[in-house]
């Protein structure tokens, strides 16, 4: 298990120990999760751009988000000429997905919404890391450490995970994911990190699955930290009366 991690991680050196000596390994978790209190809400525009089939079929969509912690979710895809092409919200283990060109909405629990949406489905779950809500992480041992990066091993909601961070600032870089068989099933890289009080969030992101055969490429304009959200945001306003399909 150890050693598929290390592979997926790209040419660690533990033996490196070159990096700022300010930060202990095991407090990483700690720190990363104070920082990442500051943000309970989230607000941006992305650009999706998904391959499925390991690059055989492409879809690019433009978007609005909301997050609300700890686990609001809604986002609006539109067209090119700015009309709605769906709209997916989120709340705890439930999902509702309206589609206006069909007229109906698509309900049920999350896990039926994994199995017919998976690349969405794990981005969404990736929002609370990228985050760096890391309230229940704990550490569990340091993999490698130089100059350029310290990556860690870290329990977090019952999985496995090595990340990795910029030594001086901590900006999270790149998350690798263990199934329980010990292979890595999905891989998260950030960037665009900018100056000041928000620059630690990541204004892109890569996310793939060796498994799954698809990769998503976000790009994040217009993020705004802590916009005033309310429950009204997470509900759905269908503009006509739509047919209530059940996820199965």
């Amino acid at each position: 298990m150890l050693l598929s991690l290390l592979a997926a991680l790209v040419a660690v050196q533990p033996s490196e120990l070159r990096a700022e000596p300010s930060i202990q390994p095991p407090e990483i978790p700690k720190v990363l999760a104070a920082k990442g209190k500051s943000v309970t809400a989230l607000k941006a525009v992305m650009t999706v751009t998904s391959m499925y089939d390991h690059g055989k079929s492409r879809q690019d969509i433009k978007g609005f988000l909301l997050y609300r912690r700890p686990n609001d979710f809604r986002f609006q895809g539109v067209g090119p000429g700015g009309n709605s092409l769906f709209e997916l919200v989120i709340k705890g283990n439930r999902f509702e997905l309206y589609i206006p060109a069909e007229g109906r909405i698509l309900k049920g629990g999350k896990e039926c919404f994994a199995k017919r949406f998976p690349d969405v489905a794990e981005i969404e779950g990736l929002i609370p890391m990228m985050l760096l809500q890391w309230k229940d992480a704990r550490f569990d041992r340091l993999l490698a450490r130089d100059q350029e990066k310290i990556v860690i091993r870290l329990a977090y909601e019952g999985k496995l995970w090595g990340a990795t961070v910029e030594p001086k600032d901590l900006f999270l870089t790149r998350l690798v994911r263990l199934n329980p068989k010990g292979d890595v099933d999905l891989t998260a890289d950030f960037g665009g990190f900018t100056a000041g009080k928000d620059g630690w969030l990541p204004r892109r992101f890569e996310v793939q699955s060796p498994t799954g055969g698809w990769k998503t490429t976000i790009r994040i304009e217009k993020l705004e930290s802590n916009p005033f959200l309310v429950e009204k945001n997470f509900i759905l306003e269908p503009t006509f009366s739509p047919k209530i399909e059940e996820c199965r």
